[in-house]
């Protein structure tokens, strides 16, 4: 069908590659190579550049990029449409999020959902907060979970909560018993940093990024899972919301203690959307039940 060739198209443009594209499509990469020699040969121009590093859409491709991923949505609208005529929401829905929110909040909503809707199939990705906006803008997810960005062309906010940075540590750490912290009450201890892109730097400020670079880390990794597993073991101070680490704050294993600084302390986390195309009727759904979650999430946190 033309939308199977239009994904192959979208697979090459968004993998950079052939054989990786062919991988993720399990297909042959020939038959790939095939059918975008077909379309080009049909535009009767090049669409992509071939490179020693792989291939690179052209003017030309990036138009067509555009129809694909236009074309390929409003095919999946209809089939979920056709679906809930039979009494079924179906689609694959694509949240591009927040990596702290891939441990709890998340696989705890998209698990929920799940059970009501399986025929629903839910991609998760996770991404530097800046990178979700781009994510959505370029067409590559249905919703994001990241720190509200200023309003912007082509995004949407359909809900946001507060969600303040803390300093995170196990409960005998020295400052553990304090109401609250200014980060450089924290300069002296062992410190544990998220490894991120400089796009942090828009939502968390001047005063964080001068911090990190005048305290030298003793661990930085691009996990939560390992920084998370450090601060059990009472290595040092990490700093971040409290939603990833529900459980931990829930049985007292760590301490989430607010920090002073205003920007820090005033973060939210928001739910977005594009502005500027229809959803399929799973997104609508994943995107009301999301919605909830936060509300609820907030709620309990008072």
């Amino acid at each position: 069908m033309h939308a199977a060739v239009l994904r192959y198209f979208e697979a090459v443009a968004e993998d950079g590659s052939i054989r990786r594209a062919s991988e993720r499509l399990h297909i042959s990469p020939s038959a790939v190579n095939r059918q975008i020699l077909k379309i080009e040969d049909y535009f009767g121009t090049p669409l992509f550049e071939r490179r020693p590093d792989g291939m690179r859409l052209t003017d030309a491709g990036r138009l067509v990029l555009r129809h694909a991923q236009a074309t390929l949505h409003d095919f999946t609208r209809l089939r979920g449409e056709i679906d809930q005529l039979r009494g079924i929401l179906s689609g694959v829905v694509t949240i591009a999020t927040l990596d702290s929110l891939t441990v709890h909040f998340l696989p705890d909503a998209a698990g929920r959902f799940i059970a009501d809707h399986p025929a629903v199939q839910i991609r998760i990705v996770a991404c530097d907060p800046m990178e979700i906006v781009h994510s959505l803008g370029q067409g590559n997810a249905d919703l994001g979970l990241t720190f509200s960005p200023a309003r912007q062309g082509g995004i949407t906010v359909v809900h946001d909560i507060p969600c303040p940075m803390h300093a995170i540590m196990r409960p005998d750490h020295a400052l553990a018993a304090r109401s609250a912290l200014t980060l450089e009450d924290c300069g002296a201890s062992r410190l544990l940093y998220q490894d991120s892109s400089s796009s942090m730097q828009a939502f968390f400020g001047p005063e964080m990024d001068a911090f990190k670079r005048a305290h030298e880390p003793a661990v930085v990794s691009n996990t939560l899972a390992a920084l998370k597993h450090l601060l059990l073991q009472g290595a040092g101070v990490a700093f971040y919301t409290r939603m990833g680490f529900t459980e931990e704050l829930a049985s007292g294993r760590l301490v989430a203690v607010p920090l002073k600084d205003e920007r820090l302390s005033r973060l939210r986390l928001g739910l977005i959307a594009p502005s500027d195309r229809r959803p399929t009727l799973a997104a609508e759904a994943m995107t009301e039940h999301l919605q909830e979650a936060l509300v609820r999430f907030a709620a309990a946190r008072g």
